[in-house]
């Protein structure tokens, strides 16, 4: 399912709740830091195991100031996920 971009906005600015994962992705030049395999199928398996969810990965779950991901990480990052 994809969301327009004024839901997804709206979805980041009412915080996080047990239907909802914001995670920061950051990278240390080509690796991924700040987040790891173990802690997506932490968060992934906490959805499956309940109601759903949904994982916005590139938004700081604090601030949930969105950050993105630059394009050339996407596939590393598609890699993490797998």
């Amino acid at each position: 399912m994809f969301l327009k971009r004024s839901e997804l906005i709206e979805k980041i600015r009412l915080r996080e709740d047990n239907f909802l994962e914001l995670k920061e992705v950051r990278f240390a030049g080509t690796k991924i830091r700040q987040i790891s395999q173990d802690e997506l199928a932490d968060e992934i398996a906490a959805f499956a195991n309940s109601r759903g969810g949904e994982l916005i990965l590139g938004v700081d779950d604090i601030s949930r100031e969105v950050l993105g991901i630059p394009n050339e990480q996407l596939d590393g990052v598609e890699k993490l996920v797998r």
